[in-house]
């Protein structure tokens, strides 16, 4: 028995020290209300209210806040990120560009009291606009296995695998905002998965964002490198 004993305590405080990195793993998670009360208030605008080239950027950030909120992965450290992320919804939402005085008021109340013509009109005004900004919105997105900001060091490389949702033929072109701190470099295509290289060549503490950009839409921001 006393031999035993020392094993026993050792395996006791192994099993500790796991629930205690458990519990610290629940606490440094994110604090996602914030986008929990984004997507509350804009999941009842209408893409139908604004014009394509206003509605298009803000439903690519709501798209990318859906992503995030659904990200059990998110710690503290990428609540900057989040609200970052709430700020630009925000701000696009204020910018949205009503299509014209007889459509804004959304849905049937007081829909036809300002429009030229008869609803035949309206129909076909508004339909392309909704078609194009819900394929932006729920059906055709670029996903990235990285999400969150990091760092590689200076001559290091690193992989991204990016998704097509939602298309079979939409192929999306991939940059970064700064060529000086990373070089870009395809590597293959594996379904709707397209495989891209970056290799860090900027001066240490440098960062740029990596995009990708499909047909027709504007550049999505998947994440942050730093050079280390």
């Amino acid at each position: 028995m006393p031999l035993r004993s020392p094993s026993r305590k050792r395996a006791v405080d192994e099993a500790a020290v796991d629930l205690s990195n458990k519990m610290a793993a629940l606490r440094l998670k994110a604090d996602k209300s914030l986008l929990e009360e984004l997507l509350k208030e804009m999941q009842d605008v209408d893409p139908s209210d604004y014009t394509a080239e206003s509605y298009t950027p803000f439903a690519a950030v709501i798209k990318r806040a859906e992503i995030m909120y659904n990200n059990p992965m998110l710690s503290v450290d990428d609540e900057p990120e989040i609200q970052s992320t709430v700020n630009e919804a925000r701000a696009l939402f204020t910018k949205l560009v009503q299509k014209n005085s007889g459509s804004s008021s959304g849905g049937s109340h007081s829909g036809s009291s300002n429009k030229p013509s008869g609803s035949g009109t309206t129909v076909a005004v508004t339909s392309p606009v909704i078609t194009a900004a819900q394929n932006v919105q729920t059906q055709i997105y670029v996903v990235s296995d990285t999400t969150l900001p990091f760092a590689i060091k200076r001559g290091s490389a690193y992989c991204f695998k990016m998704t097509v949702v939602g298309s079979t033929t939409a192929v999306p072109s991939f940059t970064v905002g700064n060529g000086d701190v990373l070089k870009t470099q395809y590597v293959a295509k594996v379904g709707n998965d397209y495989y891209f290289r970056v290799w860090a060549i900027g001066t240490p503490g440098s960062s740029t964002g990596v995009y990708t950009t499909l047909p027709g839409q504007n550049p999505q921001l998947h994440c942050v490198v730093t050079v280390k």
